[in-house]
């Protein structure tokens, strides 16, 4: 199914500012950010509007109600890191790490992920218009997400979890789902290949002959 993400735009010139410095900010615009590490920090209501996150490193911290706008992440690393009360508008995350990451209650539109997103975790998310391409999902869990227009492209998503999810619609048959995680009635609607159908026939008990 033909994706219909719309990109982020980066229209002006970018000035570069380290992170640290522009938390004393509550709104950041035009404004690139290279080559940092960080462990453990907070990131508390601010607004990210065109700007580029480059080569950054921030582990095990805290985002609570960030507004990401236009906004590319680009060889970043998150893990374990929490997103709680997030918006995402028009963000690419490129070749991005956010392994055991946590994204609640949060929102997302005009969105893609490409990277290694093992252990994700999305809780109680609305999701309109995100790609999954050419990602690591391996035993991530979505829970509760309200999904409109969400692509899954040549990932790996093996033991991947999804709990009270509307998948109707949404095409998985380039996708490696050994092994998912999901209440058989959740996967009404979903487009799969024959292999995964019939993957799901033996989780039903139906036994395949020939």
């Amino acid at each position: 199914m033909e994706s219909l993400i719309i990109f982020p735009k980066i229209e002006n010139e970018l000035s570069f500012m380290k992170l640290n410095e522009s938390l004393k900010e509550d709104k950041v615009y035009n404004s690139k950010f290279s080559l940092e590490e960080y462990n453990k920090i907070k990131i508390n209501a601010m607004e990210f509007n065109e700007c580029y996150f480059d080569n950054l490193k921030i582990l095990n911290s805290n985002f609570y109600n960030i507004y990401f706008v236009d906004v590319i992440f680009n060889d970043c690393d998150f893990s374990n890191s929490n997103f709680e009360l997030c918006s995402f508008i028009r963000c690419q995350f490129k070749n991005c790490k956010l392994l055991g990451s946590n994204f609640f209650n949060s929102s997302f539109q005009n969105v893609s992920f490409n990277g290694m997103l093992k252990y994700i975790n999305f809780a109680n998310n609305k999701i309109q218009k995100v790609e999954f391409k050419k990602s690591i999902l391996d035993e991530g869990r979505f829970l509760e997400n309200k999904f409109s227009f969400i692509y899954f492209n040549e990932c790996d998503m093996i033991r991947i979890e999804f709990v009270k999810c509307n998948l109707s619609n949404i095409d998985f048959t380039n996708d490696n789902v050994e092994g998912m995680i999901i209440d058989p009635k959740e996967l009404k609607g979903a487009i799969l290949n024959n292999y995964q159908a019939c993957m799901v026939a033996r989780m039903l008990g139906i036994v395949i002959e020939g």
